[in-house]
């Protein structure tokens, strides 16, 4: 069976989770690991806090307890076997991406946290239809969280408020600083290679693609253009496709002229 792993809840501290400790899990977390994934006593498990720690586990045992109202929740008892927090990896690559629709957003955030890439932001274009409204944040981070529970990521994939382009370019917003690389999808680019980069923005516009005086703008910034393929793609698609290139290339080991 595979290792379930457990998203910590957010009223359990993560400086509770020490070697030795045990500790109680309610709610969702304890019913999904028990009914639906069907862990049983002795069982290893891993805790996750999608803030760097992970921490080695098994299950000790798991009942129902009263919850209110005549209603009932699981619970379940974990005792810790070793802890450990590891840092972000790099390079941090903040995604700014137009926002799809409602349900293609969703599966974006899954498969960008899946790849690897640090944070996402709704991207405000000229061509931008609608970004993603302020009160799906919180959506969004769940998804975020299973993202983290299902790859085994220890850093959950942070949800960034939405960035209009020029306020990128001129590096006024809080995901774009001066030493970060910024990356544009468009045709007009060229293949992506290594940059050696530590901090990468990358820009995915909408279906209808960024605006002449956009590109340019972003020529002027000092961005890398980059070609991701030869096809028009969805927004989401682009997204992970492009982040997969870009994270890959980073990744692998700088060639010795």
């Amino acid at each position: 069976m595979a290792l379930h792993r457990i998203y910590l809840p957010d009223d359990q501290p993560s400086s509770a989770v020490t070697r030795g400790a045990v500790l109680e899990i309610a709610g969702q977390e304890a019913r999904h690991a028990v009914r639906v994934k069907r862990v049983e006593t002795g069982d290893a498990i891993e805790l996750l806090d999608g803030r760097g720690l992970r921490a080695s586990a098994v299950l000790a045992d798991s009942r129902k307890q009263p919850a209110g109202r005549g209603k009932a929740e699981w619970v379940v008892r974990v005792e810790i076997r070793s802890v450990r927090t590891e840092p972000l990896t790099t390079p941090r690559l903040h995604v700014l991406a137009c926002a799809p629709k409602l349900t293609r957003v969703e599966d974006m955030v899954d498969q960008l946290s899946q790849v690897g890439a640090t944070a996402w932001s709704p991207l405000v274009t000229a061509h931008t239809i609608a970004p993603a409204k302020a009160e799906r944040a919180d959506k969004f981070e769940r998804v975020a969280a299973e993202a983290t529970k299902q790859c085994g990521r220890v850093w959950t994939m942070e949800i960034g408020s939405p960035a209009r382009l020029d306020d990128v370019l001129s590096r006024s917003h809080r995901a774009v600083r001066q030493e970060t690389r910024l990356v544009l999808a468009d045709p007009s680019g060229t293949s992506y290679s290594r940059t050696g980069a530590e901090d990468i923005a990358l820009l995915i516009g909408p279906e209808a693609g960024f605006t002449e005086a956009e590109v340019e703008a972003a020529r002027g910034a000092g961005a890398l253009l980059c070609n991701i393929g030869p096809h028009l793609m969805r927004v989401g698609t682009a997204a992970v496709v492009a982040s997969g290139i870009i994270l890959n290339a980073e990744r692998s080991p700088a060639r010795v002229p």
